[in-house]
């Protein structure tokens, strides 16, 4: 089998490099995205009861936005009465926070702080290293470090028992867990209790995430349970509902902006992978279906000499593993060089081979089975033929096998067009919501988070006095990530409202030019008064024409002073839902974000100088972000989505065009004496090349006809995941065949041109 695939290698080197090219980078492809779909298909589904894990979401009452959240004594009422819950628990979507090892050291540490209940131990399971993990949660200032996090603050000494300082508050390490694999919704870093910061919480305040284990066969009769219309009208909900924690990171039934991942990038990566190594296979088959006429002679001269069918079909059916085999280890060096790029980074999976051996030996064996599928049938066909027929040479040119080359060249022009169709759309897509207006200033501005307001207030007066920095202003939010929300009890309304609530200081509707509509905008005197400015959207959600001057019924004192003009504070895959901008910021315990209007001149020089300001003042150096890159980042994955395809769909049109060039020169071998003949008779080279060419023409505009409703369809249905969305542009499908037709013209016609400037007396006299 060795020795019969050397001959190969050494008698058709044409074919063979080409081939070798082909399955390599269609292999090194194929690896990267089953990776990644692994990864994300994966995703939740490491910990011991994943099936049995749901998180609690519900709808509010005048509110029609699905929500991932619950309040505390909700959890507790629920984990309590319910015999069909085997456990539950709630914590806090976590954040960084910075620890020291010594109250008074200048050295910090910044890792991910989650709050939590004991339930939380039964619910995931994380696996204890060592100490006693439900202390943690059921002791004041106790915390569960993940391993990675211990070794990092002490290194090999023993972390239990050590004193982490936050603000000069002690934390004692009671506990160390095994860290969270990267593909899981569980963040590592340090784990504490829930008491004593939320025991005043209040049924109706939705403010931790929830989790219950509950079997699957008992979750229909437990959600008909909590839907129970006393129980939602104690908890001011209209309906609950419990999601698979396995199904949360698509956001099946979820609204788009709650998914973490993309099912279609998912499954865009997974058909592009697949499709690449059919195509590289398709090479393949052409390339032994080509070669045929050249081995048939010899195959049946072994015939006659005594070898068996099936031996000849056993030794020509190895070659494709043998292929295979050699260029998935080609494959694997190339994924490494992968893994070291910059390409990377568009994948939140670990793409190191030395990561993935078990996944990389099932794609290793997938390969080979492949392999083997497509190299049956050009070892049935080459020991097919009767020996007198072999010997004169009758197959050359084969009805059947012609047929068979041109519907696999037929296919693979239909993936390369696809590709480069949808590719072109999503860009295209990512481009639109980049470009589009969201009906606020974002450019110019850069941000950074504060925790201090009395070092916001420093900071900000001397900031103040550069001219090159025109205002700034304070949020808790950055536009795109408004995630609060607060019930309305409207005065003489039965129904209550929930808005989504933005909190900002007075001057923040004027630093971001938002137009005021009805009313007015908020004075300095506002701030800490709790007034209100609603869009067009809260309106016309509720039913108001007039809102200025109504006060809402509730223990905060809420007023609408006006009405703006709508804006989009979201991904632009959601369209527009009612929004409120509050002045609460005085009661406000947590990190907020401070703008910064900069002049757009000598840009540099205006962030050098805001930067060493800050670290002036903090004593740490300032991490400052461009409001636009932010919002642009929102649509991270359709960009790397387009550039991934872009990449390869570029591959699969070289590993085509490969294809098409090798049948060329083989078609161009085998019609050596007819081409002779024609130009003996007159023919020009112009009609020798078309003769070449056409036929290779036909099978590409078949295919161009083909693949523009197919990339219609797809690109359509993908475009329904957008609330706001570019037209179908038909240049774009004109675009895609141009490319691949100027592709394949300058590559085939090189070796046509080669074989119509041949002397016809050698072809003849051979």
């Amino acid at each position: 089998m060795i020795k019969n695939f050397l001959f190969v290698l050494s008698h058709f080197k044409t074919s063979s490099v080409l081939n070798i090219l082909g399955l390599s980078a269609a292999f090194a492809v194929f690896s990267i995205t089953m990776i990644q779909c692994y990864y994300d298909f994966s995703f939740d589904r490491n910990f011991k009861h994943s099936d049995e894990i749901y998180q609690f979401s519900h709808f509010r009452q005048g509110y029609d936005r699905q929500m991932l959240n619950i309040s505390i004594p909700l959890a507790q009422l629920i984990v309590g009465q319910y015999p069909e819950v085997k456990a539950g628990c709630v914590l806090s979507r976590g954040r960084h926070t910075d620890f020291k090892l010594q109250v008074e050291s200048d050295a910090s540490f910044s890792f991910n702080m989650v709050r939590t209940d004991e339930g939380f131990l039964e619910v995931f399971t994380p696996k204890i290293l060592s100490g006693n993990a439900k202390t943690a949660f059921t002791e004041k200032n106790n915390v569960l470090l993940t391993d990675d996090v211990a070794k990092i603050l002490f290194g090999e000494a023993d972390p239990l028992g050590q004193v982490i300082w936050q603000d000069s508050l002690p934390y004692t390490v009671v506990a160390v867990c095994e860290q969270f694999p990267e593909n899981c919704s569980l963040s590592n870093g340090i784990y504490t209790t829930l008491l004593g910061e939320y025991d005043h919480d209040k049924m109706t305040w939705y403010n931790r995430l929830g989790f219950f284990r509950v079997h699957p066969d008992d979750i229909s009769a437990f959600q008909e349970k909590l839907n129970q219309p006393e129980l939602l009208e104690k908890a001011y909900l209209a309906h609950a509902e419990l999601i698979p924690l396995t199904e949360k990171y698509f956001g099946k039934n979820l609204p788009a902006y709650e998914a973490e991942g993309n099912l279609t990038a998912t499954l865009s990566f997974m058909a592009i992978g697949i499709i690449i190594l059919v195509i590289a296979f398709i090479n393949f088959m052409n390339f032994s279906i080509a070669m045929i006429p050249s081995r048939v002679r010899g195959m049946n001269i072994r015939k006659i000499m005594g070898a068996t069918p099936k031996r000849l079909q056993f030794l020509t059916a190895s070659e494709a593993p043998c292929f295979a085999i050699l260029s998935f280890g080609i494959a694997l060096f190339l994924v490494v060089l992968f893994q070291r790029s910059q390409l990377t980074a568009f994948f939140p999976a670990d793409l190191s081979p030395e990561k993935n051996v078990k996944l990389l030996a099932v794609v290793a064996l997938t390969g080979i089975a492949v392999s083997i599928l497509f190299g049956l049938y050009p070892a049935r066909r080459v020991t097919s033929f009767q020996p007198a027929m072999a010997l004169s040479g009758s197959f050359s040119q084969s009805k059947q096998s012609v047929f068979l080359r041109n519907v696999l060249i037929t296919i693979q022009f239909f993936a390369a067009i696809s590709l480069i169709i949808i590719a072109g759309f999503i860009k295209i897509q990512r481009d639109y919501m980049t470009n589009y207006s969201w009906g606020f200033q974002k450019e110019n501005i850069v941000y950074l988070s504060v925790e201090s307001d009395d070092l916001a207030k420093v900071f900000e007066n001397e900031i103040g006095k550069n001219p090159a920095i025109s205002g700034c202003t304070v949020s808790p939010s950055l536009p795109g990530q408004i995630g609060g929300s607060m019930r309305l009890d409207i005065i003489e309304e039965e129904k209550p409202a929930w808005p989504t609530t933005w909190m900002v200081r007075h001057d923040f509707l004027d630093f971001f030019g938002i137009r005021v509509i009805e009313g007015r905008d908020y004075i300095p005197d506002d701030d800490g008064k709790q007034r209100m400015i609603c869009n067009q959207a809260f309106l016309k959600e509720y039913g108001y024409t007039n809102i200025v001057g109504t006060k809402v019924l509730n223990d905060r004192n809420l007023e609408f002073v006006g009405v703006i003009q709508d804006i989009h504070f979201e991904s632009l895959r959601s369209s527009i839902r009612p929004l409120c901008f509050v002045t609460w910021l005085d009661t406000i315990r947590q990190r907020k974000y401070f703008f910064i209007k900069i002049s757009g001149e000598n840009t540099l020089q205006t962030l050098d100088f805001i930067k060493n300001t800050w670290e002036k003042l903090s004593g740490e150096p300032a991490d400052l972000h461009f409001l636009d890159e932010t919002i642009d980042g929102l649509y991270q994955s359709e960009s790397n989505l387009a550039r991934l395809i872009s990449i390869f769909g570029l591959i699969a049109v070289i590993i085509a065009v490969m294809g098409v060039y090798g049948l060329i020169v083989f078609n161009a071998k085998y019609k050596q004496k007819e081409i002779a003949i024609r130009k003996v008779n007159g023919s020009t080279i112009k009609e020798i090349m078309l003769m070449l060419n056409k036929n290779v023409l036909l099978q590409l505009g078949i295919a161009f006809a083909a693949a523009v409703p197919a990339a219609y369809y797809i690109v359509n249905k993908w475009l329904e995941n957008f609330a706001y969305k570019t037209p179908m542009h038909w240049w774009v499908f004109l675009l895609g065949g141009f490319i691949i037709l100027l592709i394949t013209l300058l590559t085939v016609s090189v070796q046509s041109y080669k074989a119509a400037r041949a002397n016809p007396t050698k072809a003849i006299n051979s």
